[in-house]
C-alpha cells in the first residue's frame, strides 16, 4: 500500500519553504530562469538522440533511385 500523499517522505519532513511576496516581480530573472531550463532540456535532448538515434538511413548516405526533376 502507498502512504498518503499529505505525507511528506522522511528525508524531506526538515524542510521548510518560505516565500516573500514583492511589490515588483524581477520579470529579466524569471526570463533567464526559463531560458536557462529550456536550453539545458534542449541540450539533453539531443545528447539522448544523438547517442541513441542514428537516424533512418543508420548512418549511411542514402542515393535515391529516382532522379530528380531539376536535375
Amino acid at each position: 500500500m502507498r502512504k498518503s500523499a499529505g505525507t511528506p517522505p522522511a528525508r524531506m519532513r526538515d524542510y521548510q519553504l518560505v516565500a516573500d511576496a514583492r511589490a515588483t516581480p524581477d520579470l529579466h530573472l524569471l526570463a533567464q530562469l526559463f531560458i536557462g531550463m529550456a536550453r539545458q532540456r534542449a541540450t539533453e535532448d539531443r545528447r539522448q538522440r544523438d547517442s541513441t538515434d542514428p537516424g533512418l538511413a543508420g548512418g549511411r548516405e542514402v542515393e535515391s533511385d529516382t532522379q530528380e526533376a531539376n536535375s
